[in-house]
């Protein structure tokens, strides 16, 4: 993607390479990379841990079976072996957010306490960094109004019979919307906040007809959804049971949620996560609960490896996020509501992850908060510690179910089983080879009639699914570095020369060789129309007085495929011991390519030659080059 900067310009405009030549940017990017260590960054959102001078972890950009990514504090950069991910922190924050490089820059930025001044003026849409502004404002506002308003008197009665400790409330960030109706409307303009961003978060609503805005929480505490490094993305309302709303003729729902927007999707969002997040690291998995007060009485009691999906089942995109942090899961359910359609749809997820997942069922049929309330978190940790494979789990309510109707039981009984198998996207795996075999060893039937009766239910679940979106690429393609249809009809080069890459590795590496390289080499002679295209970029910048090196560079790119490329190149560059004689090698190999050229240009014009004594003079400079 291509980024153009509204930037003040302090030399002009580079009309080559189509970009501002915005030195200040430069500076200042180069200071927010410095302030934001790839290690802490990277750190903030995977699971790292040290392996002699690098750090590993599972890639986020593809279904990581085991720890592919690599990050190097000495070059601070991070590659994945795997699908090819790789580049710096700010590059890491681009792609792991799906935002652009202004965006990213500025998110690292407020990381590092920097301010930024003249952004760019010509953003579609408001930025991510200032969103997350909004809803951190937005935040305060509701939890002032919580312990400090009377407005809040009936939400902290509400909590106090809940049995939360003001620790607790404090910590989860809990607060309360009044039922005023223009109540954050009117903190939002006495504190300039945007109204349309407001909106567009879904804190407040427009009127018909123009008659104002008006907020869209009333009434209700606040529990603010926080992402995995603490800021909050969304929240959710939980109406007081004492609510006037709750006596109209339509009440509104017991439970709401912030707007899906860029910042929100509650399909992902696992309530409690920046919580549970260490401790979920040193156990070795993350408990899953329904609820929100269900988080915070495990926390309160001391349980806090335990979070919560949004009130969807657990899906894909979870997966995603929970094996960042961990590889098991535990799912709790109470006895009455143990696990039919929560379980099955887990279950089809299980099937093509690489996870590890089971299910703990809760004694009496209490609720996680009701249980830490009665009982203290002692059953809570043996439910946990007696969980069950999640496919073991299922057969043995699908036996218990089907068992006593004869042969027509087991029959249901191995449909319902295969039906879910039949969602898994590979026709045989070792994991599904083994998942089919425990189904036959239980169910008392032969392997081969299972996969047959897999492939049927497949077959029949091909003839009913809608057919696929294909316009837009996947996740994993995206993330793989694969191209977009637009991008595959762009001309490609042939692959560059060795040389012409070594010497852009060099210089790149080396950006003191740059004044010697453009005495001796002209950009020109660089075939590659990418390379060329660095090289004369790098050499724009030596004749202009300013360091010529590779922040530079990319600020001057609008190419976002060359601006990886360069980053990659610089870190094989960077391996020579002895720059210096590499170059000089290079540079040996370019006089070479030259003479060769003028040798054959002088053998085309002696076949060329109309006379004589043209002829013998081109044969004599064929043969003496310094002649």
């Amino acid at each position: 993607m291509g980024i153009r900067t509204a930037f003040s310009v302090r030399h002009g405009t580079d009309a080559a390479l189509g970009c501002p030549l915005t030195e200040d940017r430069v500076a200042l990017t180069q200071r927010i990379k410095e302030a934001n260590d790839i290690v802490d960054v990277v750190g903030g959102y995977i699971n790292l841990r040290p392996v002699g001078p690098t750090f590993k972890g599972l890639c986020p950009f593809h279904d990581d079976q085991r720890p592919s990514m690599d990050v190097d504090p000495r070059r601070q950069r991070y590659r994945c072996w795997a699908c090819g991910a790789f580049g710096d922190v700010i590059k890491f924050v681009q792609e792991f957010e799906h935002i652009g490089f202004l965006e990213a820059r500025e998110l690292l930025a407020r990381r590092a306490g920097i301010t930024l001044e003249n952004l760019e003026k010509n953003r579609q849409g408001p930025s991510r960094a200032s969103m997350l502004d909004v809803m951190r404002w937005a935040q305060t506002q509701f939890q002032e109004c919580l312990l400090d308003t009377p407005h809040a008197e009936a939400a902290r009665m509400y909590l106090g019979e809940r049995r939360l400790a003001g620790e607790t409330v404090r910590r989860f960030g809990l607060g309360f919307a009044p039922g005023m109706g223009e109540w954050l409307v009117g903190k939002a303009a006495n504190a300039g906040m945007p109204a349309d961003l407001l909106e567009t978060l879904g804190l407040i609503g427009k009127r018909d007809e123009g008659r104002g805005c008006y907020d869209r929480f009333r009434d209700r505490v606040m529990f603010p959804i926080r992402d995995v490094r603490g800021q909050t993305v969304g929240f959710g309302g939980r109406i007081l049971p004492s609510s006037p709303q709750l006596q109209r003729d339509n009440p509104p729902p017991k439970y709401y949620n912030s707007a899906e927007s860029s910042l929100f999707s509650k399909s992902d969002q696992l309530y409690g996560v920046d919580q549970a997040r260490d401790a979920a690291t040193k156990a070795g998995y993350l408990a899953i609960v329904e609820g929100y007060t269900d988080v915070m009485m495990a926390h309160q009691h001391g349980v806090t490896h335990v979070v919560a999906t949004m009130g969807t089942a657990l899906n894909a995109r979870h997966i995603k996020k929970i094996r960042n942090l961990v590889q098991r899961v535990v799912l709790v359910f109470d006895a009455d509501a143990g696990g039919d359609t929560g379980v099955d749809r887990a279950l089809e997820v299980f099937v093509s992850q690489d996870l590890d997942l089971r299910v703990a069922t809760l004694p009496e049929g209490l609720d996680p908060c009701d249980l830490f309330v009665a009982q203290g978190p002692e059953p809570f940790r043996k439910a946990l510690e007696q969980s069950v494979d999640v496919l073991d789990y299922k057969l043995q309510r699908v036996w218990a179910q089907e068992a006593r109707q004869g042969l027509e039981g087991q029959r249901r009984a191995a449909d319902q089983m295969l039906a879910i198998l039949a969602a898994a996207p590979q026709e045989r795996s070792v994991k599904l080879e083994l998942m089919v075999n425990r189904i036959a060893h239980r169910l008392n039937l032969k392997e081969e009639t299972l996969w047959q009766r897999l492939r049927e239910l497949r077959a029949k679940r091909a003839d009913t699914a809608r057919p696929a979106d294909t316009g837009g690429r996947t996740f994993l393609s995206a993330a793989a570095g694969q191209e977009s249809p637009a991008s595959e009809n762009e001309p490609r080069s042939a692959p560059a020369a060795r040389h012409e890459r070594e010497l852009l590795e060099l210089l790149l590496a080396a950006p003191a060789l740059v004044a010697q390289a453009s005495a001796e080499v002209a950009a020109d002679e660089v075939e590659h129309p990418g390379l060329r295209k660095l090289l004369d970029g790098l050499y724009r910048l030596h004749a202009e007085g300013q360091p010529a090196d590779l922040d530079h560079l990319q600020g001057r790119l609008d190419n976002e495929r060359l601006r990886n490329h360069a980053m990659l190149l610089q870190d094989e560059g960077a391996l020579q011991l002895d720059p210096q004689s590499a170059y000089d090698k290079v540079r040996a190999r370019f006089r070479e390519k030259k003479e060769a050229r003028r040798q054959q240009e002088l053998k085309n014009q002696v076949l060329a030659a109309n006379d004589h004594d043209s002829a013998i003079e081109l044969l004599a400079r064929l043969r003496n080059p310094n002649k």
